[in-house]
């Protein structure tokens, strides 16, 4: 069975459509007018395992701010969408992602209660015309459209691309490791997720 969602983020302020396969090669087919972020959003899907199909365009002659919350809000929605009610997968998964010398720790639980831990304090500064820091509402949208509890700490890092990437790498990992199916039953002593 196909584990496939999409989800249309239509609002005054930004265009989103995202479609995954949780059980794909990690295939990203992504149109966002900013390049920076574009390499992140490839950089998780290729080490989730997901195919990813995301449009995205937006106000980002205010800043880059609405345009980049609203791919989290959308991709965490078609992530949500594709698990349905969650029967089977492993639900937890962690890693460490080394990026030279930079190293970011990503644990979660695709709990379907959102929360986020975000200790990524040096992700500051800009990377040509990208806020580095704007990073940050992409993952809490992808936290509170998914049903992600997402812990995200920056244990070492110099290099303001490397911690990023460091980053995106990490949550790919951990998410490939948490949305593999690998029972019947929904992975919770309530019986649901």
């Amino acid at each position: 069975m196909s584990r496939t969602g999409s989800e249309e983020r239509v609002t005054r302020e930004t265009q989103i459509s995202a479609t995954v396969e949780l059980d794909g090669r990690g295939r990203a087919d992504i149109e966002v007018p900013l390049p920076f972020f574009r390499h992140m959003l490839e950089s998780l899907v290729r080490h989730s395992g997901m195919d990813v199909t995301l449009r995205g365009a937006g106000d980002t002659e205010v800043d880059s701010h609405h345009l980049v919350e609203d791919c989290g809000l959308a991709l965490g929605a078609a992530v949500s969408r594709a698990l349905g009610d969650r029967t089977g997968i492993r639900r937890f998964g962690h890693a460490y992602a080394p990026l030279d010398e930079s190293l970011v720790r990503c644990a979660l639980d695709l709990s379907n209660r959102p929360h986020l831990e975000w200790e990524m304090a040096s992700l500051e500064g800009r990377i040509n015309d990208f806020e580095v820091q704007v990073l940050h509402e992409f993952v809490a949208g992808l936290v509170q459209a998914g049903g992600i509890s997402l812990h995200l700490d920056l244990l070492r890092g110099v290099n303001l691309h490397h911690m990023a990437e460091a980053a995106f790498k990490a949550l790919g990992l951990a998410l490939r490791d948490a949305l593999q199916v690998v029972g019947g039953d929904v992975p919770s002593t309530k019986g649901v997720l």
